[in-house]
Parts: C-alpha cells; sequence; structure tokens
C-alpha cells in the first residue's frame, strides 16, 4: 500500500480513516496527484503523476468469509473451501 508515493504526500493527506475507508467503508481507490522530478536524456523536467494509493484489491491473498483473516493463493486450508 502507499508504494511508489511520495513520502511529503503521505503525510499531508493519508490518514488512518483513509486506510480504513479503502477497505471497509467504501471499498474505493484512493488516488494521489503530485509533482515529482524527472530525468530524460539528461534533462530536468517537471512532471504531474497521478498514482493509486490506497486499493482494496489484494492480488497476492484470498480474504476469507470474514472479511479480516487472509491466506496466500494455493494454501493447502483453501482447498477445503
Amino acid at each position: 500500500m502507499a508504494k511508489e508515493i511520495k513520502k511529503s504526500f503521505i503525510k499531508r493527506h493519508v490518514r488512518h480513516s483513509s486506510f480504513v475507508d479503502a477497505l471497509r467503508r467504501t471499498q474505493q481507490s484512493f488516488t494521489a496527484r503530485f509533482k515529482t522530478f524527472s530525468f530524460i536524456n539528461y534533462v530536468v523536467n517537471t512532471v504531474h503523476l497521478e498514482k493509486i494509493c490506497l486499493s482494496p484489491f489484494y492480488s497476492k491473498r484470498y480474504i476469507l468469509p470474514d472479511g479480516m483473516s487472509i491466506l496466500a493463493h494455493g494454501h493447502y486450508r483453501l482447498r477445503d473451501m
């Protein structure tokens, strides 16, 4: 969560309630818009980026019906379900 997002954006805008909203309440993604520097062919440019900061979608784990517990895909306990 919040990978490749500038630390300054996270400090100013992302709160615990943002995580709770993404997981439980709204089930919607939280996008981050910020400016950063980009170096292309030895030229410095200012770039406006928009990235997904928080998302309820978790492709590497299976969320159990209780909504809190998770198991890795291919786990032996998933065969019984």
